[in-house]
This record gives C-alpha cells, structure tokens and sequence, in this order.
C-alpha cells in the first residue's frame, strides 16, 4: 500500500515501513526537515531525555499508560495528568501537528519536551483544512468558523479545500513515548482493511489523504536492568471506527499476523519476548449505535444482537482456538447433557466453516487468527469496563474502546504512591472513591487504574497498568479465568440453540405418537 491511503493487496503480507536505523539516518535532521518529508506512514523522532535518564534501564517492573488523548485539545490537563502518573511507558492515540482544534501545537514534540521523554509518532493523515469542516474538526483558516485568509495561506482549491503551502500542512497520528528505555527498531505496517479516506473523506466531512497504520517498537535486552530479559515489543492502534465490526476484526488479525511472526523467531527456546498493545480499538457496536449506518454498516449489526462488540471481539477472535474451562456444576444428567451440547455447539458455531459463511474470513485470515501461541489478554471486565460515554448521546453512546492486550507480562497491583493519588484526585482525574481504592490497596477492578474519569481531558479515559514481564513463555502467564469475563448474554445464540434443539425433540416425538395413534 502507498501512502496515497488505497486499501492494501493482502498478498502483500511483508510490506511495512522498517526503520531499524533511525538513529543513524532519518532522525538526525533537524525537526523543520522531518515535518517538510513527512507523509502518511513516516515518523517523527524527538528525544528530550536527560543525560541521565539516557544512562538508568527499564526495571522488570513497569507502568504504561494507553490513551486516546483526543488530539491535545485539551493540552494543559493532558500535560499536567502525564506529569502526575509519572510512567515509563506512553502508548498514545490521536495526536495533531498544527492543526487549528489543538492550537496549532506539534503535540508529539511538546509532550515529550514537557515530559523529558524519548518519542516516535507515527503519521496516519494528512489532514486537508477545508470549509466542509465544523469548528471540533478545524484544521485550518478554511475550517468553520473561517477565519481571514491573507495571501500566505493560499487560495482554496476544488471544493473548499486549501492548498497546503511548506508549514502549514496539517498532520494526525499515533505515538509511543519512553521515559528511560530507548526505543528501536520502529515500524509502522499498514492495515490490510479500512476507510479510503481519499475517497469518503469529503463525504464525512473531514478530508483527510492516508490510512490506517499500526506502529511497533522494540526495547531491546540491553534497555532493561535485567539484561537476560528476552525483548520487549509495544504497539500502539487505533481501528477504523467506520470499517464496521468485521473490518475491526480483521485490523486486529493484521496486529495478531506480525506479532506471531515476531514469535515464531524464538521458536524452540526457553525464553520469549513480550507484547503489549495498547489502542483504541473502537469497539463500540452496541445498542442504539447499530441505528448507525455509518458506524455499524457491515452483517455484525444484526449477527451480534444482545452482546457489546468488545465480548465479541474477546470470544471470537483474541479466544478462538482457545480451551475453554466449563465452571463447577451439579453431578447430574442434565447438566452434562447441557455441558455436552454447549461443547457440540460452540465445535460447530466456531469452525472455519462458520467463520467463513458467517463472517466471510478468508482462509489466510483464519490462518493468521491464532492467539494459542501469544496469549495476548486485556485484563479488564469486557462488559461493565467503559472508557468512552459520549454526553452528546445522554449515555446510549458508551463502552470499552481502549484495551491494553499484554503478552508474556503478568499485571500487579498499582501501588501508586499518595503523591501521585492526591494529584489526580484534586485535578479531578479520579474519583473520590477510586482515591480511596488505591490508598487502601483494594483490587481495582479492570485490573488497571482508569483516569480521566470526568472525561474533561479527553474524549476516553486513560488506562494505567503496573506490570512485570516474564522471562519464560506467554502461556506461564496467561489468566484463563479473567479472559473469559463477558456478558452472560453472550450465551444468547447457544440458548437459542439448545431452545430451538430441545423444541425440534419435543416436535419430532409429539409427530411420532401422532402417527403412531393415526
């Protein structure tokens, strides 16, 4: 796929942006000359860490952070709630480059100057300032309100849209930022399936030339005070939220394709690397969202009935292939000939051929549909978690969008210190009672802390996670129990099933004695 934003051939498996020699090359020009090059799949590279953090490495014990920051809008509470958490690791969502709704900031470059840290950010869009533009999509002069254009700003082009002169180009995008580790090996690898821009950009409303891309960086043995730690791999996402369920499904096959290739590598050894993915996934099918055409516009709006796209997304993809534990039940008749149809059941409605006539998988994907081996799992309670509630919808709009999948990585307690509570709790970031919670050492019941809870520095609610990484394999540390937490009316089509079943037996041998007295 170029950068132009056209879907990508998916015979074309290998093709990604490798910048393994970024610190030798492309970042060594100055930070006028990275913004003049860029394009949709190219990065940025600024490092404001201090001599001293250069020296420290990356303990066995860490936090990350994964948030959907909204752009920077919001800049100062983004800056200060960053300050406050104090983490070692940033995985970020949607953040600008002189784009008017942000200020005009470079928002990767000023976070990582404000926060002493090392980043990458990758380039989803180029963004194309534009009259179609409302105020909260405003790019540029051209964007409404319009503001007065003078003659360095160019004249607009067909259909409203600017002309993009040298420094007032307009860029959108992903990143991952490090406090002492430094980062490598950095790639940026297109999505097989999702929006052409380029072509409905005018129709949303927001013009826009890229794609979709998922980013990848690696922090090496050497990185870490324990240098026999196998590698560390961090990805940040953010699927296409008007792709439909099944395009989001396949983006997160595309994450789950290049981290099984990054395992296969230490195939036959005792040690394997770590992953962990944080994104906003745009899991938000669910309710009145199905009403949307837009948004849910693929067969899942009516094939997911009664379950949240996120519990879908857990039993269908990150599960299949999975062994499933049945919970205790009563030693009797009924309930093995219940727990012997469930088995039937989910052998038949989760087999290639299901997936293929239902869903429409390829064989390739299906292939490439394997967690067996990484063992990625997303800690938190698939249905009651909510990192997004947007107020325009009086609450019909919400659920859990962001996920933090870890690999090879067990998730302990936060242990944040009082100092670090107290400033999120007065900056209004956590609530009184999430305070509390953390000072008296309760389990929190995502398995992470959820911050920017009055959702006044963004859109969605971050995600902080305190985590060990495993020297052994992923399956040592996979939470069987905790990965299957999703509704119960997840159930809904085996209930069906076993209902429709039990009716077609009472009907079969009601005809039976019909025709027996006939």
């Amino acid at each position: 796929m170029s950068s132009t934003g056209k879907f990508v051939d998916a015979n074309h498996a290998s093709m990604r942006i490798d910048r393994e020699c970024l610190h030798d090359a492309t970042f060594n020009e100055s930070a006028e000359e990275q913004l003049e090059k860029l394009t949709p799949g190219g990065f940025l590279h600024y490092d404001y860490r201090t001599p001293m953090a250069k020296e420290k490495r990356l303990p066995d014990q860490f936090h990350v952070v994964q948030w959907n920051i909204e752009r920077g809008i919001q800049w100062d509470r983004v800056k200060d709630t960053f300050r406050a958490l104090k983490a070692d690791i940033l995985i970020l969502q949607e953040l600008d480059i002189n784009c008017r709704r942000s200020g005009y900031r470079n928002v990767a470059k000023e976070l990582a100057k404000a926060l002493e840290m090392e980043v990458y950010f990758l380039c989803e869009f180029e963004e194309l300032d534009s009259t179609l533009r409302s105020p909260k999509n405003a790019v540029g002069p051209l964007s409404q309100p319009t503001l007065h254009l003078d003659s360095r700003s160019g004249n607009s082009g067909a259909g409203g849209i600017s002309g993009q002169r040298r420094g007032q180009r307009h860029f959108h995008g992903n990143a991952i930022l490090s406090s002492v580790a430094t980062l490598s090996n950095v790639t940026a690898i297109p999505h097989y399936v999702g929006l052409d821009w380029e072509k409905h950009g005018v129709k949303l409303r927001e013009p826009r030339c890229g794609f979709r891309y998922f980013m990848r960086c690696c922090i090496k043995s050497c990185e870490r005070e324990n240098v026999s730690m196998p590698d560390l791999y961090l990805y940040s996402c953010h699927f296409e939220i008007f792709c439909g369920v099944l395009g989001r499904a396949r983006q997160l096959v595309d994450v789950l394709r290049d981290a099984n290739a990054l395992l296969k590598e230490s195939e036959g050894m005792d040690q394997q690397p770590a992953f962990v993915l944080g994104g906003d996934l745009n899991t938000v099918v669910y309710g009145v969202v199905r009403l949307s055409k837009t948004v849910a516009n693929d067969r899942m709006r009516f094939l997911s009935i009664g379950e949240k796209e996120s519990c879908w997304l857990q039993r269908k993809i990150l599960s299949r292939g999975m062994q499933w534990v049945d919970g205790a039940e009563p030693a009797s008749q009924l309930s093995n000939i219940v727990s012997t149809l469930r088995r039937l059941y989910n052998r038949v409605i989760n087999s290639d051929t299901m997936y293929r006539l239902l869903y429409g998988f390829s064989p390739e994907e299906l292939e490439a549909m394997d967690n067996k081996s990484l063992c990625f799992y997303d800690p938190s309670d698939k249905v009651r978690s909510v990192t997004l509630d947007n107020p325009d919808f009086y609450g019909f709009v919400k659920g859990k969008l962001d996920w933090t999948l870890l690999s090879n990585v067990r998730v302990l307690p936060p242990e944040l210190p009082e100092d670090i509570v107290h400033r999120l709790q007065e900056s209004g970031s956590i609530t009184s009672s999430s305070a509390e919670s953390l000072r008296s050492g309760q389990p929190v019941p995502d398995g992470y802390v959820l911050f920017n809870e009055d959702f006044s520095a963004s859109d969605h609610k971050g995600l902080l996670v305190h985590l060990m990484q495993n020297p052994g394999k992923s399956t040592e540390t996979y939470p069987g129990d905790t990965t299957f937490r999703i509704t119960p009316v997840s159930n809904v089509m085996f209930l069906s099933f076993l209902w429709i079943t039990l009716w077609l037996v009472v009907a079969v041998f009601a005809r039976s004695i019909i025709n027996r007295n006939l």
